[in-house]
């Protein structure tokens, strides 16, 4: 079962200068609140603590079979994210990651009655569990093997999965490529087995703040565990483009506040002019 997590942020300081003197000038930083995002028949939404995290998401409508989902997630006392909390209609399943020191070190996850208890190997920069519930292919367990830029286990290059019991087979491949801001600006993925497809996706930025990207950037490792967290959102800034190897793409027009964060952003196809769904943001 996929609960996808659709995350945003970053903050930073800007100047400005003349030919007699120079100024710098820091803009407010805020802490995201809310962020609801509505579509046809549909309405998500995003709820902050008072430090930004997020705790809750909310979805009305997200299949015709269920009319509602609720995700939460938990923080320790020393503020790391170490479980979260889903029902989809009548189904529930439960996640928790517990740590050695500063590093997750156990994934478990749990859902009608099965379970997948998995030691998570870290080796400088490559990140390994196996995990028996993630596949559709009947018996056969899987190796998630992460590889990122660095030993800091934050911007994740590779993800590969693994058919263990398939004379581990890659089944699915995907590829990020980061620009000097480390926003992603292009996701490639193949799977190579049974249904095979290849599939990618680019994309373009402003230089504005991400909300969420600014105060859940400590937590970027822990939800990649928490399903489907999706990468490109908690890019440093706000998406402007998305287009796919198709050719479809997908504009975002942005209200801003005096402090450079979205208030509102407008998602619309290009080919067809469709508006695809709107997001509003406060702030605390």
């Amino acid at each position: 079962m996929k609960y996808t997590l659709y995350i945003i942020l970053f903050a930073s300081m800007f100047s400005c200068s003349s030919d007699d003197s120079q100024e710098t000038e820091l803009s407010n930083t805020l802490i995201i609140k809310h962020i609801i995002d509505v579509r046809e028949n549909n309405e998500r939404n995003f709820y902050f603590d008072l430090n930004g995290r997020l705790v809750s998401i909310t979805d009305t409508n997200a299949l015709p079979e269920y009319n509602y989902i609720l995700s939460e997630f938990e923080y320790s006392n020393d503020n790391k994210l170490n479980s979260s909390y889903h029902t989809y209609g009548t189904e529930e399943a439960f996640i928790n990651l517990t740590y050695t020191d500063e590093s997750i070190s156990n994934y478990h996850y749990i859902t009608f009655g099965y379970s997948t208890d998995s030691n998570v190997v870290i080796n400088n920069n490559i990140l390994n569990y196996n995990d028996q519930m993630d596949s559709d292919i009947e018996e056969d367990d899987l190796n998630i093997q992460w590889t990122f830029s660095s030993d800091q286990l934050k911007y994740v290059t590779q993800k590969k999965i693994i058919l263990i019991n398939n004379a581990n087979s890659v089944w699915n491949l995907t590829d990020y490529t980061y620009d000097s801001n480390f926003n992603i600006i292009e996701s490639h993925t193949s799977i190579n087995y049974g249904t095979e497809a290849d599939y990618s996706n680019t994309y373009t930025y402003d230089d504005k703040k991400n909300p969420i990207a600014e105060s859940m950037d400590g937590y970027n490792l822990a939800l990649y565990f928490m399903d489907d967290h999706n990468t490109v959102d908690m890019s440093p800034n706000n998406v402007l483009s998305k287009t796919d190897n198709q050719g479809n793409t997908l504009t975002y027009n942005y209200v801003y506040n005096d402090d450079d964060y979205p208030m509102s952003v407008t998602i619309t196809n290009v080919a067809t002019g469709e508006v695809i769904n709107t997001l509003t943001y406060t702030y605390y």
